[in-house]
Protein backbone atom coordinates (compact mmCIF):
# COMPACT_ATOMS: atom_id res chain seq x y z
CA UNK A 1 0.00 0.00 0.00
CA UNK A 2 2.62 2.71 0.89
CA UNK A 3 4.73 1.60 -2.51
CA UNK A 4 1.31 2.79 -3.98
CA UNK A 5 0.80 6.14 -2.40
CA UNK A 6 4.72 7.04 -3.35
CA UNK A 7 3.74 6.43 -6.92
CA UNK A 8 0.13 8.49 -6.52
CA UNK A 9 2.38 11.19 -5.36
CA UNK A 10 4.36 11.25 -8.09
CA UNK A 11 1.23 10.52 -10.61
CA UNK A 12 0.13 14.05 -8.81
CA UNK A 13 2.49 16.33 -10.90
CA UNK A 14 0.41 15.20 -13.50
CA UNK A 15 -3.37 16.45 -12.20
CA UNK A 16 -4.50 19.63 -11.26
CA UNK A 17 -4.05 20.23 -7.23
CA UNK A 18 -3.48 22.69 -5.25
CA UNK A 19 -2.29 22.68 -1.23
CA UNK A 20 -1.10 24.52 1.40
CA UNK A 21 2.41 23.87 2.38
CA UNK A 22 4.38 24.65 5.14
CA UNK A 23 7.85 23.82 6.45
CA UNK A 24 5.65 21.93 9.55
CA UNK A 25 5.10 19.03 6.76
CA UNK A 26 8.45 17.96 7.31
CA UNK A 27 7.71 16.91 10.56
CA UNK A 28 5.12 14.20 10.09
CA UNK A 29 5.91 11.01 10.32
CA UNK A 30 4.11 9.55 7.76
CA UNK A 31 7.19 9.90 4.51
CA UNK A 32 4.36 8.78 2.24
CA UNK A 33 1.73 11.95 3.14
CA UNK A 34 4.69 14.14 3.35
CA UNK A 35 5.55 13.07 -0.53
CA UNK A 36 2.25 13.48 -1.43
CA UNK A 37 2.15 16.79 -0.22
CA UNK A 38 5.23 17.96 -1.63
CA UNK A 39 4.75 16.66 -5.10
CA UNK A 40 1.25 18.44 -5.39
CA UNK A 41 2.72 21.78 -3.85
CA UNK A 42 5.94 21.70 -6.78
CA UNK A 43 2.72 21.24 -9.29
CA UNK A 44 0.86 23.58 -8.04
CA UNK A 45 3.97 25.98 -8.36
CA UNK A 46 5.33 24.80 -11.47
CA UNK A 47 2.52 24.21 -13.80
CA UNK A 48 4.54 21.22 -15.24
CA UNK A 49 2.71 19.11 -17.99
CA UNK A 50 3.31 15.37 -18.81
CA UNK A 51 4.16 15.83 -22.36
CA UNK A 52 7.31 18.07 -21.30
CA UNK A 53 9.30 15.40 -19.11
CA UNK A 54 12.47 15.24 -20.65
CA UNK A 55 16.25 17.40 -19.05
CA UNK A 56 14.60 20.92 -18.26
CA UNK A 57 11.24 19.24 -16.67
CA UNK A 58 13.94 17.19 -14.75
CA UNK A 59 16.15 20.53 -13.62
CA UNK A 60 12.37 22.83 -12.53
CA UNK A 61 11.57 20.05 -10.54
CA UNK A 62 14.83 19.43 -9.11
CA UNK A 63 15.12 23.49 -8.38
CA UNK A 64 11.52 24.08 -6.86
CA UNK A 65 12.35 20.58 -4.64
CA UNK A 66 15.19 21.60 -3.22
CA UNK A 67 13.79 24.63 -2.47
CA UNK A 68 10.45 23.73 -1.06
CA UNK A 69 12.62 21.70 1.31
CA UNK A 70 15.07 24.17 2.09
CA UNK A 71 14.08 27.82 1.45
CA UNK A 72 15.50 29.93 4.04
CA UNK A 73 19.22 27.33 3.19
CA UNK A 74 18.93 26.88 7.25
CA UNK A 75 19.67 22.80 6.73
CA UNK A 76 20.88 21.12 3.91
CA UNK A 77 25.12 21.93 3.62
CA UNK A 78 26.78 22.44 -0.12
CA UNK A 79 28.05 19.06 -0.37
CA UNK A 80 24.64 17.71 0.26
CA UNK A 81 23.22 19.99 -2.77
CA UNK A 82 26.11 18.84 -5.01
CA UNK A 83 25.22 15.03 -4.31
CA UNK A 84 21.77 15.73 -4.92
CA UNK A 85 22.96 17.77 -8.39
CA UNK A 86 23.81 13.99 -9.71
CA UNK A 87 20.33 13.65 -9.97
CA UNK A 88 18.60 16.77 -11.46
CA UNK A 89 18.75 15.49 -14.99
CA UNK A 90 17.54 12.16 -14.07
CA UNK A 91 14.20 12.74 -12.27
CA UNK A 92 11.62 12.28 -15.39
CA UNK A 93 13.24 8.80 -15.92
CA UNK A 94 13.22 7.88 -12.50
CA UNK A 95 9.34 8.80 -12.27
CA UNK A 96 8.43 6.90 -15.21
CA UNK A 97 10.64 3.83 -13.60
CA UNK A 98 8.88 4.49 -10.21
CA UNK A 99 12.47 5.12 -9.06
CA UNK A 100 12.10 6.69 -5.99
CA UNK A 101 16.03 6.96 -4.74
CA UNK A 102 16.33 10.76 -5.32
CA UNK A 103 13.59 11.27 -3.43
CA UNK A 104 14.45 8.81 -0.45
CA UNK A 105 17.87 10.08 -0.19
CA UNK A 106 16.82 13.75 -0.16
CA UNK A 107 14.18 12.69 2.52
CA UNK A 108 16.28 11.15 4.53
CA UNK A 109 19.15 13.36 4.97
CA UNK A 110 16.61 16.61 5.56
CA UNK A 111 15.27 13.91 8.68
CA UNK A 112 19.34 14.33 9.83
CA UNK A 113 19.51 18.12 9.39
CA UNK A 114 16.21 18.55 10.90
CA UNK A 115 17.37 17.04 14.14
CA UNK A 116 20.88 18.44 13.74
CA UNK A 117 19.30 22.33 13.58
CA UNK A 118 16.80 21.21 16.76
CA UNK A 119 20.39 20.81 18.39
CA UNK A 120 21.78 23.92 16.69
CA UNK A 121 18.44 26.17 18.01
CA UNK A 122 18.21 24.96 21.71
CA UNK A 123 21.99 25.27 22.49
CA UNK A 124 21.90 28.91 20.80
CA UNK A 125 19.07 29.84 23.00
CA UNK A 126 20.50 28.43 26.38
CA UNK A 127 22.74 31.55 26.14
CA UNK A 128 21.61 35.58 26.44
CA UNK A 129 21.73 37.98 22.98
CA UNK A 130 23.45 41.09 23.41
CA UNK A 131 21.26 43.38 21.46
CA UNK A 132 23.93 46.52 21.54
CA UNK A 133 25.89 44.64 19.19
CA UNK A 134 25.72 46.13 15.47
CA UNK A 135 25.16 43.24 13.59
CA UNK A 136 23.74 42.49 10.08
CA UNK A 137 21.63 39.50 8.71
CA UNK A 138 21.43 38.65 4.53
CA UNK A 139 17.70 38.06 4.16
CA UNK A 140 17.92 37.80 0.10
CA UNK A 141 17.65 33.83 0.53
CA UNK A 142 17.54 33.20 -3.46
CA UNK A 143 20.79 34.44 -4.00
CA UNK A 144 22.08 33.44 -0.33
CA UNK A 145 24.62 30.18 -0.83
CA UNK A 146 24.56 27.27 0.85
CA UNK A 147 26.28 26.71 4.36
CA UNK A 148 29.98 25.06 3.62
CA UNK A 149 30.16 23.93 6.98
CA UNK A 150 28.65 23.37 10.66
CA UNK A 151 30.71 26.50 11.75
CA UNK A 152 28.83 28.54 8.96
CA UNK A 153 25.30 26.84 9.81
CA UNK A 154 25.83 27.49 13.13
CA UNK A 155 26.26 31.26 13.19
CA UNK A 156 23.29 31.79 9.94
CA UNK A 157 21.44 29.85 12.64
CA UNK A 158 22.43 32.20 15.35
CA UNK A 159 21.81 35.78 13.51
CA UNK A 160 18.06 34.78 12.22
CA UNK A 161 17.31 33.36 16.65
CA UNK A 162 18.63 36.59 17.34
CA UNK A 163 16.41 38.37 15.34
CA UNK A 164 13.32 36.41 15.79
CA UNK A 165 13.85 36.77 19.16
CA UNK A 166 14.49 40.53 19.20
CA UNK A 167 11.56 40.91 17.56
CA UNK A 168 9.95 39.19 20.95
CA UNK A 169 11.55 41.07 22.85
CA UNK A 170 10.40 44.45 22.01
CA UNK A 171 6.35 43.09 21.73
CA UNK A 172 7.40 42.50 25.41
CA UNK A 173 9.12 45.78 26.44
CA UNK A 174 6.07 47.54 24.75
CA UNK A 175 3.35 45.69 26.60
CA UNK A 176 5.37 46.59 29.55
CA UNK A 177 5.66 50.43 28.74
CA UNK A 178 1.75 50.69 27.83
CA UNK A 179 1.32 48.60 31.39
CA UNK A 180 3.19 51.37 33.28
CA UNK A 181 1.63 53.76 31.02
CA UNK A 182 -1.55 53.13 32.73
CA UNK A 183 -0.39 52.41 36.02
CA UNK A 184 -2.23 49.50 36.04
CA UNK A 185 -1.84 47.36 39.68
CA UNK A 186 0.93 44.81 40.60
CA UNK A 187 2.87 45.81 37.81
CA UNK A 188 6.84 45.78 38.21
CA UNK A 189 8.72 47.05 34.68
CA UNK A 190 11.66 44.30 35.03
CA UNK A 191 15.02 44.92 33.74
CA UNK A 192 16.33 44.64 29.78
CA UNK A 193 18.31 41.49 31.05
CA UNK A 194 14.79 39.70 32.31
CA UNK A 195 12.89 40.17 28.95
CA UNK A 196 16.02 39.23 26.95
CA UNK A 197 15.75 36.45 29.09
CA UNK A 198 11.50 35.75 28.59
CA UNK A 199 11.69 36.39 25.16
CA UNK A 200 14.14 34.11 24.61
CA UNK A 201 12.39 31.31 26.53
CA UNK A 202 9.39 32.16 25.12
CA UNK A 203 10.72 31.79 21.47
CA UNK A 204 12.55 28.40 22.71
CA UNK A 205 9.47 26.78 23.96
CA UNK A 206 7.44 27.61 20.24
CA UNK A 207 10.38 27.18 17.62
CA UNK A 208 9.99 23.94 15.03
CA UNK A 209 13.37 25.08 13.14
CA UNK A 210 11.62 28.19 11.11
Amino acid sequence: MKRKLKFLALALLFSAASCSFTTKNFEDPDKDKLLIDLITYLLERGHYDAKDMNDEFSQGVFNDYIDALDPFKRYFYQKDIEEFAEYSTLIDDMIKEKDLTFFDLTYNRFKERLAEAKEIQSKILEKPFDFSEDETIDTDYESLAFAKNKKELKERWRKQLKLNTLGTYFDKKDDAQEKLEKEEEDFTMKSDAEYEEEARKDYDSRIYCQ
